[in-house]
């Protein structure tokens, strides 16, 4: 009788898959898990707080206060937000690779306890897969859904969040055990030729039951009227150049049962780091100007009008005609006071030159010189400035971002202009001529261009 006739009879397909999860290569298993799991938890608790940082600014709370000053600290938030993010994706590719097999062990639920760890693995892995999935989507301004992407990905953040501290709190005896061993243990790998495992499947019962194989190695006895089949009996193991294995040895654990080489955890651990370094370094030119040359995944270079990227042109906003209308008037309201400036008399008032950057919630950025009548001057001139945010509005009429709210420590700084030039030369008009606002510290999205009023909301 053929091997391939024991296993086409009762609990056949059972047993392939036992003999199967034999050769899986040692590889997978908590050692590589765990340890590229720290790595993953770190990447995606940098992603979570730096994401809450570009939320907060966007849609303060009241209790919530974001400095004007350093000047580049948008910048390095932003950017360290969207390279976490892509340096997760590699790593979770990792991870789900050294967990895979285990993720269909039998049974799928049972103890509570269980049902709590498979749940959350599942609302985990989802979560994660979606915040990754539309976050890159968004770095590439692609939008293949309709729901409204900051809410969503903000409120995934927190599932993400809980999912994550209760895989943890489940999780923290294995990944203990599992970092306490050296990496190149042999605990808990499964031998390559066993018949404890057959045995235990044809009375039904587990493997590692009682009366199956037991975790000490003793092998269970031949029922009495049994006939050894060939593939049962250790005594002579056909290898791969013909000859003959004596009894009691086993394949080298790092081989298949082919001969072939398997992936060792310290090969597999090492393409995760190389991995997520490249993938770091894929996008990080995008805020880091040095590294430029190496983001070859970068969606914006520090190329565009005037040696700056536009996020949204004035064609897409559709000011295009209102921002180069003679007539146009910049209208300043402060208190019962109010005043309209043509760009011509914004022209003629002193003028201020500051380096500032322009980052973006995609995670690029890039500096340039503006320069402007500071904001604060250009307010006293109307009244007298009582304090308090001052709201800005564009001539663009649609869209969420049409208007911003720049907070009182912004609003004083002496670095925050109405920009009229650009690296000295006159405001391209995607960039948002005839004149737009630049502060310090600051969401691109939130630096209003084609200014068509300006409010102090005292």
């Amino acid at each position: 009788m053929s091997s391939g006739d024991i296993d086409s009879g009762p609990g056949g397909s059972v047993f392939r898959r036992v003999r199967e999860w034999s050769r899986i290569s040692r590889a997978r298993g908590p050692e590589v898990a765990s340890r590229v799991g720290i790595a993953l938890g770190l990447a995606i608790l940098i992603c979570f707080c730096t994401g809450l940082i570009s939320h907060g600014i966007q849609h303060p709370p009241n209790w919530f206060r974001w400095p004007a000053h350093p000047v580049w600290l948008y910048r390095f938030t932003q950017g360290l937000h969207v390279v976490s993010g892509v340096t997760a994706i590699p790593l979770v590719v990792v991870k789900l690779w050294a967990v895979y097999p285990r993720l269909f062990q039998r049974p799928l639920f049972g103890s509570p306890l269980r049902v709590l760890e498979r749940g959350s693995i599942a609302l985990l892995v989802g979560a994660v897969l979606f915040e990754l999935s539309t976050g890159l989507l968004n770095i590439a301004q692609w939008y293949p859904w309709k729901f409204f992407f900051p809410t969503a990905h903000y409120a995934m953040a927190y599932i993400v969040a809980g999912a994550l501290a209760v895989h943890l709190a489940v999780k923290l005896p294995v990944i203990r055990a599992a970092l306490s061993r050296p990496l190149d243990s042999e605990a808990g790998t499964v031998p390559s030729t066993s018949v404890q495992p057959r045995r235990a499947v044809e009375a039904g019962r587990p493997v590692g039951a009682p009366g199956g194989s037991s975790d000490s190695g003793r092998s269970v006895e031949p029922r009495r009227g049994d006939t050894p089949n060939r593939s049962e009996v250790p005594a002579r193991a056909a290898v791969p150049d013909g000859s003959v294995e004596p009894p009691g040895t086993s394949k080298p654990l790092d081989t298949d049962s082919a001969g072939g080489q398997r992936s060792s955890r310290r090969t597999v651990l090492t393409a995760a780091w190389v991995s997520a370094g490249v993938a770091a370094l894929a996008v990080a030119g995008q805020s880091v100007p040095l590294l430029r040359p190496l983001s070859f995944a970068a969606p914006r270079s520090g190329q565009g009008p005037q040696g700056l990227p536009v996020n949204r042109s004035a064609t897409a906003a559709g000011v295009r005609d209102s921002a180069r209308d003679p007539a146009y008037r910049l209208r300043v309201v402060v208190g019962e006071r109010s005043r309209e400036f043509s760009r011509a008399e914004l022209s003629a008032l002193p003028q201020t030159t500051a380096t500032l950057p322009i980052a973006c919630v995609e995670g690029w950025s890039a500096s340039a010189d503006w320069s402007g009548v500071r904001l604060r001057d250009l307010l006293e001139i109307v009244g007298p400035y009582p304090g308090g945010a001052v709201g800005f509005a564009s001539l663009e009429t649609g869209g969420i971002y049409r208007t911003s709210l720049l907070p009182q420590p912004h609003v004083v700084a002496s670095d925050t202009l109405i920009a009229l030039t650009l690296n000295g030369e006159t405001l391209d008009l995607d960039h948002g001529y005839p004149c737009r606002l630049i502060a310090p510290n600051r969401p691109g999205v939130l630096q209003t261009k084609w200014l068509s009023s300006i409010e102090v909301r005292a």
